[in-house]
Order: C-alpha cells, then structure tokens, then sequence
C-alpha cells in the first residue's frame, strides 16, 4: 500500500486500539487489559517520534507483568503459592493471585510486544522474531480449548477474545508502522526470521505436551485423596457392618432377650470402636425401644418409644428384621437424637432360631465423617459427602476453589452415597510442576538468541563480500592506474605514431652515453616525404613512417644504438662504441632496406632516406647542439647532392 495510506491506517489503528484498551480497562480491570492500554500509548508515542517516551512505557508494561511471570516460573521451594496469595490479598481482602497477573501465554506474548518496542522495531536486534512470535502465541490461545477437549486446565492461559483481538490489532499496527525499515533488511531476514521462528514453533509444541502432560498427572495425583478416603470409608462401612452382625448374634445363645445389664456389657466394646454409632438399641416385636446404649439422656429419652410411630420413615426396614427374616437400613433421615443418619436394623434370634426382636444400629453421619475427615489436612480443597442433592457432611477450605471436581460412590448398607473433593486453586498450584513454563521461556530466549547471532553473522558476511568486493575493485583500480601511469610514462618517451622513443628519450639516452668514444650520430629525413601526404594521403603516409622507425628500431638495436623520430619525417640514430665508417655503413644499410621495403610515391618510385653522420672520438666533452648541427649539415650535404645517400660531417670542422 502508499505510504501515506499505510500510515493513516496504522494510525487509526493504534487509536482504535487505545480506545479498545481504556473500555477494556473500565469494565473489566486486570494486568492484561492495563498492559495493553500501556502499549497502545507507548505504540502510538512511537509512531509520533516521540521515542523516549514510548520506551518508558513499553518498559513499565513489562515490568507490571514482571512479578505474575516470576509466579509462573520460580520453584515452590522457592517462594511458595501461598505467599503469593498473601500478597494478593494484602491489596485486596478477596483477591486472588489470578487478580494480579495475566494468563501465562497472555504474559509472554505482551512482554515480547514490549521488548519489540523498547528495541525501536530494529531489525537487528531482533524486534521482527518478537513481534512474530507474539502473533504465535496470540494464535495458540484462540486455539487453546481445542487442544484438550474434555479437560479443564488448572492454569488460565489463554485471555479473553476482547483482548485478543485488541493485541492483534496492536500487532497489526506495530508490524504495519515497522514494515518498511524491515524490507530494507530482506537479504537478512529472509534466513534469519523463518528459521528462528522454527525454534518458537518447536518450544511452543514442546511447551503444549508438557503443559498438558503436567496437569494431567496432578490431576490424577490430586484424585487419590478423594480415591483413599472412599477406600477408606468402604472399608469403615464394612467392618461395622461386620461388627454390628456378630453383635446381633451373640444373642443366639440364650432363650430370653438380653437384659439391660447383658446389653451394656456386649455393646460397651462395639461402641468404644465405632464412636459414630450414637444408639445401640434393642427393639421388641412391637417395635417399642427396650434397651439402649450409651445411656445419654438423648438415648434414654427414647425408651418405651413405638418406632413404628415415632419413625413411620424406617419401618420398610425394620418390620422384616423383627419378623426375622433380613437385616434392612433406612434412608438418610432425621435421627431421634437430632442429627442425620441411617439405622441399621438386625434380627435377633433366641437359641431356637425365634426371632424375639432386632438390633438398631444408629449411625450419625456428622461424627462418622467426623472421624473419616480428622486426617485430612483442610487448606487442600473441600471434601463433601452427598445424598444425591443433599448435603450429608463437608470439611475443607470453601475459598479459591480449584476447577476439579472428583466423584465416587460409597455404599452404606443398601445405599449408594457420594463422596465428592474439590481441591484448593492455591494448594493445586503449589503442586504444578515450573517445567513446562521454564521450557517455553528458555525456548523462545534460545531463539532470540539464534536470531542475533544468524543475523550478525549474516551482516558480518556481507560486510565482509562488500570488504572484498571493494577490495578487488581497489586492487583493480591500482592496476589500471598503474597501467594509464606506465602508459603516461611511455607516451612522455615515445611518439605515440611510430612507438619509437623521442627526442626526450633520445636526450636522456645521450646523457647517458656521453662519456662513450667512439660516439656517433646519423640523421635521417625521407626524400619528398611532402609528396606522399599531399598525393598518396596522410594516412598512407603515416604508415610509412611507422615501417621506417620500426626497420630503424631493429636496425640500431642490434648494434647498442637507439633510434628515436626528432620530428616530422626526421629520425635520429645514436650510436655508442661506433666510429665514423662503422656508422656510416650502418645508416647505408637502412637506406637500402627501406629502398627494398617497397615503400613507393604515387607514380610507383620508391621512397629513398639521406642520412647525415657525424661521430666523436675526442674524450672532451662535446657539445650536443654542435653535434646535431654538424650532422644536420651533414644530412643537407646528402639532399643537395642528389639525395638517397649518406654524408658524413665532422665536428671539428
């Protein structure tokens, strides 16, 4: 998109976000909805250039959600669950630690939304990867539920979707405002981002199955309470029964019904074992209460009853135990003592098998619980035993109640009972492994640091090609200066037609060579060379000086001389260690190659050379303007003497 369009939306934008924030922070207070209203602000600083300030907020949003990170991730050994509710509730008396800190996956993700912005949105030093990571755990979270169907996780890691959409939004600005200075750093990120993210990617599927597979185990750990008291109480259950049975048969051993004094002996022991029966009563065949034990004024207030009409509710069990046919048990029903219970009823039979009236045992289920419960510790959750809807007995700690419930029946004679447990929040949160968490935290901080690392390494690698690259340019631009240097230093001694060297070069050469005797000298000048330019052109006439100096070049070479073009069509021979005859054959010799060379004028007549010779013997210094006057003279001499030939000059004449 245009750049002005992109930054009037991301503008509007982030607007719209702080106003999301501010609702969301009316109506439903918290860490996340506050560290969001922070980041919008310090978001829109940013976009504003006002760059101080947008740290400053982005770093107290980091700060805020600081200590609930810290609650996630240190050890209980360390700073127990407990003392963080303390904390809480030292603010506010009914708050809990959930009051105080962001769901987990919530946390993480704000906080890499605030280092993004504390670093200024720069590519090297790794905003991309935070921002990008941010946006994976704001979609693990709106796909959070889904991943555990069925079962109901102790922690809140997931936000509510109000304040989903706000971080994406808040994202889609932050990325939208970045964008730009980011695709400037294509060649780095192509690479670096998409394999960081691989890691983020790994940590949090790696976070997912220990998380899930954590509360899983706690969840099966925190059901054994529950599993071990219903054992426990079946197995309660079960041996009064048992006891309440030998009880009634005792009685089978003698032909009347037991005395007062025979029923307080045999039951004193039954109920020193089982404190929860409150009566242990023997009942006649017309249902009236006879004997009772123990003899409290409740129990005794109950002699001489009817149960039949004082407690029409339990006669279906009664009237077959005192026919003798079955023992039976009530339902749960309001007791002659004034608690809640079940009575056990039990034929008793004479030593002829007669049935002579029946057994009640008086089970109180507050004292039976009672005696279950007195081995639990409360601050666990709540344990409750039920009735269906109703309520028999319940002992625990109500506040902060955990999200599990556990159920298991327990049979009470013919009843089938219920015994629930409601584990504590603080007490399961205690007993949550940190792992998970640490995993993910040192995940994504592993990937943060690949991407720093791979990054440098990138830029190091192009800044070393770029090195090498104008390296090599500099390398090549020394040999080319090099070579226009040697090329400057060659044409400032040579004639650049011909390539011979000039008459600077012939100077220097004569410098060197002053002291050598014998030193001759020959200048030549082509016959009617005027004529070639004028008749055959300039190009052609050009040609024919450049084959004139190269037989030249070679022709003196091979002798230690040096051949140099003085001007125009004159050339110039020096000739060290040669006398007089010696270089006078030796520039005839020229004159005759460039004869057979083929060189002809416009009418088929060969190009002819006159030379003049002039040489020193003499071991005084000599001077060189006089040299080249005599062997021009001598050169003179040759044209006005027929031309084509050589004339030799002395200095001293």
């Amino acid at each position: 998109m245009p750049p002005t369009f992109r930054n009037r939306f991301a503008l509007t934008l982030a607007i719209a976000v702080l106003m999301g924030a501010t609702t969301l922070l009316w109506v439903t207070p918290g860490m996340t909805a506050l560290a969001l209203w922070l980041l919008a602000l310090a978001q829109l600083a940013f976009m504003r250039c006002i760059r101080a300030l947008a740290c400053l907020l982005a770093v107290v949003a980091f700060v805020i959600l600081a200590p609930g990170m810290l609650s996630y991730l240190l050890p209980e050994a360390w700073l127990p669950t407990a003392s963080w509710q303390r904390l809480a509730e030292r603010f506010l008396p009914d708050a809990t630690i959930e009051t105080f800190r962001a769901p987990l996956l919530t946390t993480v993700a704000l906080q890499l939304t605030a280092l993004s912005l504390t670093l200024q949105l720069r590519a090297r030093l790794g905003a991309p990867l935070l921002s990008a990571s941010a946006a994976l755990l704001l979609g693990l979270q709106s796909i959070e539920p889904a991943l555990h169907p069925g079962f109901k996780p102790l922690l809140n890691y997931a936000t509510t979707w109000p304040a989903l959409t706000l971080h994406a939004a808040l994202l889609t600005v932050q990325v939208t405002h970045a964008l730009p200075y980011w695709r400037g750093k294509r060649r780095y990120l192509a690479v670096t981002l998409w394999s960081t993210l691989a890691v983020v990617g790994l940590s949090l599927l790696l976070w997912q199955q220990l998380h899930l597979q954590a509360e899983r185990a706690l969840y099966q750990r925190a059901e054994t309470r529950v599993q071990t008291l219903a054992t426990q109480l079946s197995r309660e259950i079960t041996a009064h029964l048992d006891a309440m049975r030998r009880f009634a048969r005792t009685w089978e051993l003698q032909a009347t019904p037991p005395s007062y004094a025979q029923w307080v002996q045999q039951a004193e022991g039954y109920q020193q074992d089982f404190g929860y029966l409150i009566n242990m009563a023997f009942i006649t065949p017309d249902s009236g209460i006879r004997q009772v034990y123990p003899a409290t004024p409740l129990n005794l207030s109950t002699l001489g009853l009817r149960l039949f009409d004082e407690q029409p509710a339990g006669r279906r069990a009664l009237e077959p135990a005192l026919r003798g046919e079955r023992e039976g048990s009530t339902d749960i029903i309001e007791l002659l003592q004034g608690e809640r219970g079940m009575i056990h009823y039990l034929p008793v039979k004479n030593e002829q098998q007669r049935p002579i009236g029946a057994a009640a045992m008086v089970v109180s289920f507050p004292q039976l619980a009672d005696t279950l419960f007195r081995q639990l510790t409360g601050d666990e959750g709540i344990i409750q035993w039920h009735n269906g809807e109703q309520v028999l007995a319940a002992y625990g700690d109500t506040r902060h109640p955990g999200p599990w419930i556990y159920h298991h029946q327990v049979m009470l004679g013919d009843k089938a009972l219920t015994l629930s447990d409601r584990p504590q929040r603080d007490y399961l949160l205690g007993q949550l492994p940190r792992l998970p968490t640490l995993s993910l935290v040192l995940g994504l901080t592993f990937a943060y640091l690949v991407y720093l690392v791979i990054y440098s390494f990138k830029r190091l690698g192009d800044q070393h090609r770029a090195m090498l690259q104008s390296n090599t340019s500099l390398q090549q631009e020394i040999r080319t200066r090099s070579q226009l240097q040697r090329e400057v230093e060659w044409l400032a001694s040579h004639d650049e037609l011909t390539g011979i060297p000039n008459r600077r070069n012939f100077l220097d050469h004569v410098s060197m060579h002053r002291s050598k005797r014998p030193l001759s000298l020959a200048l030549f000048d082509i016959d009617h060379f005027k004529y070639v330019n004028d008749q055959l052109g300039h190009l052609v006439g050009d040609d024919y000086l450049a084959r004139m100096a190269l037989m030249g070049e070679a022709l003196m070479e091979l002798h230690g001389g040096i051949f140099a073009r003085y001007g125009g069509e004159e050339f110039v021979a020096l000739l060290p260690g040669l006398d007089m005859e010696a270089a006078r054959k030796l520039a005839d010799t020229l004159r005759l190659q460039v004869i057979d060379a083929c060189l002809t004028h416009a009418d088929g007549e060969p190009i002819t050379l006159s030379a003049g010779v002039v040489s020193v013997t003499d071991p005084q210094p000599f001077d060189m303007t006089r040299l080249m006057q005599t062997a021009d003279k001598a050169l003179y001499r040759a044209k006005r003497e027929g031309r084509n030939q050589v004339a030799t000059g002395s200095i001293d004449d």
